[in-house]
């Protein structure tokens, strides 16, 4: 870690202790932000700044300036419980992530809401996985059915082998089962716990938790050492549905911290799935509830996929390719067609005319791992005419790389 790096973490540190331990808000920093006064939280470490803005020397709100003279009186206690994050962090091998950094989940990052510093333990590499192969949280009941613990077993494990991740909250029942379905398919297993991500909650779970840390990612925006308190447990429902492309609602009662869940879900605009049940089964009105209003019914996983698929159709096509890469020529032997599918899809856009047959044949084969499509749906993807697709479906049938069934094209492995 570089000197830069190593004085960034210590800021995001900061900020965690700050918000947790004065009582600065989201509304403070944003009146600092609109006022010009910092260009990022990470400045609030610095005391010169701090005082200024006590002293009252930018217009700002008098509210702002009384909150920020309060946190300077104990500005001292916060430096130190930031120090001690970071050294809980360095003993547990627990990452600090911030949304100024490229590593921060896209998911997040056009939702109001979202941490601006967040922590993480185990497979780091399945946040960038979510963004170009999909992600679905599944929720329930503590107490689940054993028809509910089957369905989430089922169809998590028919997710993942597509390479899609499950996203959970490690609780008791259909979060346990979610997790222990998933975690060691292709698309792997996030949980998002409501205390720090060193603390095992509920602590029944260790076995859950040892294997989600061997194989899969848990994440907290609380910092090392943070008990899950009950208060917590809201705004990290927040988080699943946030991280997530879908939700899946597999059995939940009347008042549950479930429908917290699928609710945030829904205002964040995002599908939700809820598997029918029992009309008579108390555990099961609250899911039936989200049906009468409106939710989508779960019969299988496919209509999942689908959601999901285009969801990350979606993303994949508005990714911006990476600088030193827009201007390759896709023609040059320096082109990897393969590490740089996402450049071929920012080319498609902007510059289609450079690309190759070859090139198409690439971003229909990329759009095929997502599901089987027929071939409107890659007229629309590509915005190639359809007897441009049609011709290059056909040589992709005839040297085996995709197959057709009632209409809809897939790879004939994957």
């Amino acid at each position: 870690m570089n000197n830069d790096s190593a004085e960034n973490r210590m800021r995001d540190f900061f900020y965690s202790a700050m918000m947790l331990n004065s009582e600065v808000t989201y509304k403070t920093l944003k009146d600092l932000t609109d006022k010009k006064v910092i260009k990022s939280y990470r400045e609030l470490i610095d005391i010169g700044i701090l005082k200024r803005i006590a002293d009252s020397e930018f217009d700002l709100n008098h509210d702002t300036e009384v909150k920020i003279s309060k946190m300077l009186d104990s500005y001292n206690d916060i430096v130190k419980i930031a120090k001690r994050y970071s050294q809980i962090a360095c003993a547990n091998s627990i990452e600090v992530i911030s949304c100024l950094d490229k590593a921060y989940p896209y998911n997040w990052k056009n939702l109001s809401g979202m941490p601006k510093v967040f922590y993480c333990r185990g497979r780091t590499s399945l946040i960038d996985s979510i963004t170009l192969g999909g992600s679905v949280a599944v929720v329930g009941s503590r107490s689940p059915s054993k028809y509910a613990q089957y369905a989430t077993d089922k169809i998590c494990r028919e997710l993942g082998d597509k390479g899609i991740t499950i996203v959970s909250g490690m609780a008791y029942g259909i979060d346990r089962q979610a997790h222990i379905s998933s975690v060691n398919t292709k698309g792997g297993t996030i949980a998002v716990l409501a205390g720090g991500v060193d603390n095992i909650y509920p602590p029944k779970n260790k076995d859950v938790y040892d294997l989600i840390l061997s194989n899969g990612l848990i994440i907290s925006e609380m910092p090392p050492g943070q008990q899950p308190l009950r208060q917590y447990f809201p705004s990290r429902n927040r988080l699943i549905a946030g991280l997530s492309d879908c939700t899946l609602i597999m059995e939940a009662g009347e008042v549950s911290g479930t429908l917290h869940t699928a609710s945030f879900a829904a205002s964040q605009g995002k599908e939700v799935f809820v598997l029918p049940n029992n009309i008579y089964y108390e555990n099961a009105l609250g899911g039936l509830k989200l049906l009468e209003d409106g939710g989508n019914v779960l019969l299988n996983s496919d209509s999942v996929i689908d959601s999901v698929a285009r969801s990350v159709m979606y993303k994949r096509m508005n990714l911006g390719c990476p600088a030193e890469l827009e201007y390759t020529d896709p023609g040059s032997d320096a082109f990897d067609h393969q590490m740089n599918i996402d450049v071929l899809r920012q080319l498609a856009k902007i510059k289609p005319e450079v690309l190759t047959d070859d090139n198409w044949k690439l971003i229909i084969k990329d759009a095929l791992t997502l599901k089987p499509l027929c071939a409107d749906d890659l007229c629309v993807i590509t915005a190639l005419p359809f007897y441009k697709v049609s011709k290059l479906l056909t040589e992709l049938e005839l040297n085996g790389t995709v197959c057709q069934d009632k209409g809809k094209y897939s790879l004939t492995f994957v």
